[in-house]
């Protein structure tokens, strides 16, 4: 099977980044991803500082053959596998929840912790089972270059959860071959990222395979499924602005591919669509739309 590793990583999603693996539409492949700040994670004993920094969210880079613009890639995540340390940590400079919630001086705090056996060993006391999410994953725009800290149409760094193995993202194809950058898996992460330094950040062995379909035609923000769920994700400057836009996904896919009405749909989501901020850190915000697939029967 072939891989892409973490040897070559961007910290940007580019049309200019060249890919450390070409694959066929429907190949299986794998990639391992690096750390969110880079490669300063050997041990148990490691404790990080801002001067280990080594760029933002490094992705791995692939093409997918026969990828063109205006269509869309069906990434199926088959399976994650985390390493067996993981840190998470937050500065006070640079997160103002954690001065709102608590305005004390706490500095740098940060936290290393063994992962394995399925759970994240917090304390003596404390497991939290592992349930691993990639964090940015996201095809190269056309002309801009965007920084992996930013979520948008093309994916990127949108740190939701049901970014999971078991799911499909549905990315635009804006270049050609896509240029599929992943990274920034997290072994736990909590909705809103409140942290800054993510949930439980680590490297990780992801096992994809990414098929080329068409768009549909109302396709403005990321799509994803799973057996149990459509979901949207909507990446812009607020919160409020990013939940209208994910709704109005669900919205348009309802009508277009499962037959509802416009007022039908817009009824029964206001019953049964789950929504959620998956992070308000990033430059931009995430928020997630969700229908159950069990109610889209028109």
């Amino acid at each position: 099977m072939k891989i892409a590793r973490r040897d070559v990583v961007y910290n940007e999603h580019s049309r200019f980044n060249k890919p450390g693996l070409v694959v066929e539409p429907k190949e299986e492949f794998i990639i391992e991803t690096e750390l969110c700040s880079g490669d300063w994670l050997k041990s148990n004993e490691d404790r990080f500082d801002l001067s280990k920094i080594r760029g933002c969210n490094p992705c791995v880079c692939v093409e997918i053959k026969g990828a063109n613009p205006g269509s869309i890639l069906a990434v199926k995540i088959l399976d994650i596998q985390v390493n067996n340390i993981g840190f998470t940590g937050f500065d006070i400079s640079f997160n103002p929840l954690a001065t709102y919630i608590y305005p004390r001086q706490w500095g740098l705090t940060t936290k290393t912790v063994e992962i394995k056996d399925g759970y994240i060993h917090w304390s003596e006391k404390l497991k939290l089972p592992v349930k691993p999410m990639i964090g940015t994953i996201g095809t190269a725009p056309e002309s801009e270059v965007l920084s992996n800290s930013r979520g948008g149409f093309h994916g990127g760094n949108m740190d939701a959860n049901e970014v999971a193995a078991g799911s499909t993202v549905y990315l635009p194809v804006s270049v050609p071959g896509a240029l599929l950058h992943v990274g920034d898996v997290h072994a736990i992460q909590g909705d809103g990222e409140i942290s800054n330094g993510g949930g439980i950040e680590c490297r990780a062995t992801i096992r994809l395979v990414v098929d080329v379909v068409d768009k549909p035609v109302r396709m403005n923000c990321v799509r994803i499924e799973d057996n149990d769920y459509i979901m949207a994700v909507a990446c812009l400057g607020t919160v409020e602005e990013s939940f209208y836009h994910a709704a109005r996904e669900i919205l348009c896919w309802m009508v277009d591919s499962y037959g509802f009405t416009y007022e039908e749909a817009f009824l029964l989501m206001s019953q049964v669509m789950e929504a959620r901020c998956t992070q308000f850190v990033n430059p931009t915000r995430t928020y997630i739309c969700k229908m159950p697939k069990k109610y889209l029967i028109c």
